[in-house]
């Protein structure tokens, strides 16, 4: 009896270990740089010593350095670990915890928050602590950044994650291609006149705090101990003269170990930054900012750390992805920025293998444009446009589904999501994962699906006035 009792006691705790992990996995902390894109995520499941450079700091690193910028031009493979509101402090302790397992030649660290202190938003410490494995070093991270109330809550995670029950997404179900590839460019293509970048040219400086200057120490001598090269950067952003001033005198702390200071705001010239389109505000550069910061990062660091061209080597399949979600989302920005129907096609028609598109007429949808049969043709819709009120839902230049002047009702999978299709008296309804679509009551909608990102990438419609007025 109490062996047949043992097996239950065994298979009980079993049963429970296995449902709790499940569970914990849903709801743990996903996010790092905002939007489900996790870098600590990615980071444990690297291979050991794969990484050459590794980036720490806050959300103006994650912005500013692209990792697939400088895989794609020097085939440096470069790693962010930099997290929203990352302090000195989470930045040694992320260092630390990426020495467990790489072995990299240069660890770059963004010096933007040397003047600050804190988490003044509480979010941002959830990113900075919940990532982490347990372990010694994330009950010290624990420890050394949450106030003493919260220490508890923070070393067991359950009681703050599980109040994410309501907001849980497919997400946290399941982790999409981009999900699983970041590396640690959170950007984005919106731009923001920031005005002049003023660079402070005088001499004096201002010292930071003292706990933070405590914490630049113990980088240093955590660098020192392991054997590893430190680099730091200032990325640009507008900053007043006074903030300057303090980071003069980081410059002097760096310069006193023997360590690079790039203080990027003095170059933003030289990189050729544009300050009316290269900023998401005046903190951030955007992601046409961060191309230029990145191939310039990625030209000094290959010449003064010799870097080895990781380009072709079947352990780095990653950043290859990487790379791939990458071009993607230029491409996509380029789509996203088409205004004129014939042009919109054409670019359609180029990267036909990557997308999935749905084609709707709706009204009266005829107006003049040039060539308008060919471009259809040759995106496969033949006559029959010109005919009736039509939906083509187009793959690889292959229409997949199609109906012309009839009401319908049609589901089907587009890659890794739901497309619904339902046309009937009271008019069309174009519907995605929940999400309907559609932009003019009279002329052609375009839905355009991404299949590598799995998700729409954009919405465009071509109102028919005479000629086709372009509507997002």
């Amino acid at each position: 009896m109490k062996y047949k009792n043992g097996i239950k006691t065994v298979v009980f705790c079993t049963v429970a270990v296995i449902l709790f992990s499940c569970t914990y996995r849903v709801f743990s902390w996903k996010d790092t740089g905002g939007g489900y894109l996790s870098s600590m995520e990615t980071f444990y499941s690297l291979d050991r010593d794969v990484v050459d450079v590794l980036f720490l700091g806050s959300s103006h690193c994650y912005c500013s350095v692209n990792p697939a910028v400088l895989w794609e031009k020097y085939g440096i493979a470069a790693f962010s670990l930099s997290i929203s509101g990352q302090d000195l402090a989470s930045s040694y302790h992320c260092m630390k915890e990426a020495l467990k397992t790489q072995q990299p030649k240069v660890v770059c660290v963004e010096m933007y928050y040397t003047n600050f202190h804190g988490y003044q938003i509480k979010g941002n410490m959830y990113r900075n602590l919940l990532g982490y494995q347990i372990s010694q070093n994330f009950a010290d991270a624990v420890g050394d950044i949450a106030e003493a109330e919260e220490i508890r809550e923070l070393l067991l995670k359950w009681p703050v994650i599980h109040t994410r029950y309501a907001e849980l997404t497919e997400k946290d179900f399941r982790q999409d291609e981009m999900m699983r590839t970041y590396i640690g460019h959170a950007g984005g293509f919106y731009g923001e006149n920031i005005g002049e970048i003023c660079v402070y040219q005088g001499e004096e400086q201002l010292a930071i705090g003292e706990e933070e200057e405590i914490w630049l120490e113990r980088i240093f001598d955590l660098a020192e101990e392991t054997g590893v090269e430190l680099c730091f950067f200032l990325a640009p952003f507008g900053a007043d003269e006074e903030t300057q001033m303090h980071y003069r005198y980081v410059e002097s702390l760096a310069e006193a170990h023997q360590v690079p200071f790039l203080n990027l705001i003095a170059l933003h010239q030289e990189l050729g930054l544009d300050v009316e389109q290269d900023f998401t505000d005046t903190g951030h550069t955007n992601s046409y900012g961060a191309l230029k910061v990145s191939d310039y990062l990625g030209g000094y660091l290959s010449e003064r750390y010799e870097l080895q061209d990781r380009r072709g080597d079947g352990r780095y399949r990653l950043w290859e992805e990487n790379l791939q979600i990458w071009n993607h989302q230029m491409q996509n920005r380029s789509l996203q920025q088409t205004a004129d129907l014939g042009a919109y096609l054409d670019a359609v028609k180029v990267y036909q293998n990557d997308y999935i598109y749905v084609v709707a007429t709706k009204g009266e949808y005829l107006a003049e444009t040039e060539d308008l049969a060919d471009r259809l043709d040759s995106v496969g819709i033949g006559e029959e446009f010109f005919e009736r009120e039509g939906v083509w839902v187009i793959e690889d230049g292959t229409v997949l589904y199609q109906t012309v002047g009839e009401d319908c009702f049609r589901h089907m999978r587009t890659g890794s999501s739901d497309l619904l299709i339902n046309r009937n008296e009271d008019g069309l309804q174009i519907v995605i994962d929940r999400q309907e679509y559609g932009k003019v009551p009279q002329g052609i909608d375009i839905v355009v699906y991404d299949k590598a990102l799995g998700q729409v990438v954009d919405e465009v419609g071509f109102q028919a006035l005479g000629e086709y007025i372009c509507v997002r």
